[in-house]
């Protein structure tokens, strides 16, 4: 998907103006063409007709870059080398998220109460399922595809903490975290 300039400035302005807000709710098309210094039917007409369709559209913004290197890690390790999927997920894709801070800080905080995680779900589910296999574990079938959400969520997750923190540590201080837990079970995290 490609982004204009002018895409790029009003997420950013969407970006600021959720900053300032306490909520989703509280965020209007208005607040955001006042951000940029344009008219509200300036936004309507030739943009975006409501916050929602924005946000949808931030949504493939903050993933663009991600989501191209996430099929190289895939593409990489689905035939071979399975077990450096982690590190090279987490190595790749933790630099492009801290690039776009702002935005990531923003889908990630309890203002904007988004469907970020079900997008990310539905965009990566199938990208990663080859990388599975159904497993059983005590008489109980764990399919390839769960396996992929799981780690899907466990990622996001901690992603959400990173960027729920007051000033996020650099990418190369956080890898390790996310390696060790994604490489570890909550029981071994006890």
């Amino acid at each position: 998907m490609k982004f204009s300039e002018s895409d790029i400035n009003i997420f950013y302005a969407f970006i600021e103006v959720a900053k300032n807000n306490k909520s989703f709710s509280d965020i209007s098309i208005k607040s955001i063409s006042d951000q940029l210094g344009i008219s509200r039917q300036a936004m309507y007409q030739s943009h975006f007709k409501s916050t929602d369709e924005l946000l949808y559209s931030l949504y493939y913004y903050a993933d663009n870059n991600i989501r191209q290197e996430i099929i190289k890690v895939v593409d990489e390790c689905k035939d071979k080398n399975r077990n450096s999927f982690i590190d090279k997920l987490v190595n790749k894709i933790l630099p492009i998220i801290y690039e776009k801070i702002d935005i990531f800080k923003v889908l990630y905080s309890e203002k904007v109460t988004s469907n970020w995680s079900h997008f990310m779900e539905n965009q990566y589910s199938d990208l990663l399922e080859p990388l599975f296999r159904d497993k059983f574990h005590k008489g109980t079938l764990i399919p390839a595809k769960l396996q992929s959400k799981i780690v899907i969520h466990e990622f996001i997750g901690l992603i959400s903490i990173w960027m729920n923190q007051d000033n996020p540590v650099e990418p190369e201080k956080f890898s390790p975290i996310v390696i060790f837990s994604l490489n570890n079970s909550a029981s071994m995290l006890i």
